[in-house]
Formats: structure tokens, sequence, C-alpha cells
């Protein structure tokens, strides 16, 4: 382990010292299992399948944290293992999800009625192989549809199972705030968004799980929807950015390129093996979308799926209704 390069890393990122002590004695954990298993390994030759390994191991051993595998994380993005990075990814996305599916509804219709739906179903543990994750959504959405109108069950999923803390979204609603209106926004928005992408592509690093070259930034570029928004109406329309665009640009075949396209763990792999899944646990993502939003709007607003990979469509699409009283003519400018 390059332990001195790593500190001064974290240094510069403003990494606190005790943090930064817990990431080295996981990686030199790490470092013991391969030594222990495979010889005379360390991180900077290690694979994705001693990675998988010692994922196994951690869960086995009760071990399995999401600060491990952030120390985890942290390091392989450090010396540019990005295989090890995406796959590390994958255990981790939307992780609390499921518990907090469970949290909501206990909250909304009360603690029987909760413990009916989750009956005879054991939540994966994190570091679960993200192959296993889709017969439990699947048999969690079949519970939750044979029992609440659809109405309902979209406002649940749609509540919020995936997102960050009010605090990361504050910078956006000042940034709205001081814009001359949602459009103006909007294009701001996306276009800080392209000179992220840039950045990455300069410096040769990752977008979370995925590498980044001009020909993916150009096509975020060339859509305004993608990581920014466009207003139709009194409505935002906003396009994830697939999970894995280099491979989704290039690929031919439909069903590669909706799994390439996907971005969540619970039911990724479902498209790749043929798994059915209800598409309304989409809503899900429609809530990580419209969480931006209730903060900058400082209210709560609607979101719906407009397409899903999960529905055979090549994109997931969602749409956000605007407040009233940030409409004013056709809806391009805002009330402070």
């Amino acid at each position: 382990m390059d332990e001195e390069g790593y500190r001064g890393h974290c240094i510069k990122r403003n990494v606190r010292e005790e943090t930064i002590q817990s990431h080295i004695k996981v990686v030199k954990d790490f470092e013991v299992f391969l030594k222990k298993n495979y010889g005379n390994k360390d991180f900077s030759i290690s694979s994705p399948t001693d990675m998988q390994s010692f994922v196994e191991y951690l869960v086995e051993s009760g071990k399995n944290t999401i600060d491990c595998f952030v120390s985890l994380l942290r390091y392989a993005s450090f010396v540019n293992k990005r295989e090890i990075v995406t796959l590390l990814y994958g255990f981790i996305e939307g992780f609390e999800a499921m518990e907090k599916l469970s949290e909501t509804l206990k909250q909304t219709m009360g603690e029987n009625k909760r413990d009916e739906i989750f009956e005879g179903i054991t939540l994966p543990p994190l570091g679960t192989d993200p192959r296993d994750k889709p017969k439990v959504t699947k048999t969690i959405m079949e519970k939750l549809e044979a029992t609440l109108e659809e109405k309902t069950l979209k406002e649940i999923m749609s509540s919020g199972l995936d997102v960050g803390p009010k605090e990361w979204y504050l910078p956006m609603r000042e940034k709205f705030l001081q814009s001359k209106n949602i459009d103006d926004f909007l294009r701001k928005r996306h276009t800080e968004a392209v000179k992220l992408l840039e950045k990455h592509v300069r410096e040769k690093s990752m977008f979370f799980a995925q590498e980044i070259d001009e020909e993916v930034a150009e096509y975020v570029r060339n859509n305004q929807a993608i990581m920014g928004g466009v207003r139709e109406g009194d409505k935002i329309h906003e396009i994830k950015i697939p999970y894995m665009t280099k491979e989704y640009l290039h690929e031919k075949d439909e069903k590669m390129r909706r799994y390439y396209a996907c971005h969540c763990a619970w039911v990724r792999e479902a498209i790749k093996s043929g798994l059915k899944v209800s598409p309304n646990f989409c809503y899900c993502s429609a809530g990580y979308h419209k969480r931006p939003w209730e903060i900058i709007f400082d209210q709560p607003v609607k979101a719906e799926v407009i397409e899903t990979v999960l529905k055979g469509d090549l994109i997931c699409k969602f749409a956000i209704q605007i407040p009233e009283r940030f409409l004013k003519s056709k809806g391009s400018t805002q009330k402070k």
C-alpha cells in the first residue's frame, strides 16, 4: 500500500485524520487477505475477482459496513483500479433503499401491514452480489401492488428512499434564486454538469462508477435534459445519464443498452437475466430526481416516470411538476 501517497491524497481533499486512518486499516486488511489467499499481491495488482472474494469474506465475518466499502472504493480510485471502483459501486448503490422502504411503510401503513408485506423476505446484506437482488425486489413489488392502490404505491416509492440530506442541495437553491427564471437555471445547471464531465475527460478520472471520454461529454452536451433538465409547460423533464455511458453508446443490442442505462443495483441485473420486475419500482428513481427540486422550490413536488428501461425504453425519463407559484406566463419565470 502506498500509505504516504494516499495520506497526501486525502489531506488535499480535506479528509479528516481519523477517517484516513480508518481507510488505511481497511486497505491493509485487504492486502493481508490477498497475501494469505493469493500469495505476494497488493492492492495495485489486485483484480475484481480478488475484491469479490474479499467482499464475500466481509459479509461472512460481519465486517461489511458502509465505511469499509467506502474505504476500499476511495483507495481503488486513488490507485486507478477502475474495474474495482465499478464493482464496489455496484455493491453500495442504494444499499439503504429497502430498509427505508420498510420504515416508510411502517410510518404510512402501520407496523402490522409492513410486516405482512415483508413476511418471509430477508433483505440482502450490504455486499450481496447484485445478481441476487432483483428477486427480492420482484417479490416486494408484487406484494405492494397486491396491497396498495397504484397512486399510494407511487407516492411511497417516490418519497425519498435513496436521496441525500437537505444540505447537499442547498447550493442549487441559491443558484436557482440568482437565476433569471427556471429556463435560465436549467441551462446553467446543464452547462455546469458538462464542465464537470469535461474535467473528468481532462483528468482521465471517473464519474462515480464510469469512465468519461469526449464522446460521453458530447452526448451529454447535446441534450440539455441529461444532467440539466428541460421545461415543457409546467413540468421539468430530466433524462438520467446512462450508468455506463461509453458502453451504452457503442452497444447495438437493445437489452444490453437498457442494462448499461440502468443505475439501480436492485433491478439492473434483472434486465440482463430477463426477470420481470414492475416498472413502478422506478418511482424510487423519480424520488431521487425530485429531491433537489423540493429543496430548490422549498416545498414538496410531484414526480412521474415518463420512460424507464424496465418498460423496455432505452432511457429513463422523469417529469417534475413545477409549483404554481413559480409559474408565470409560460412558466419560465420564478417568484422568489
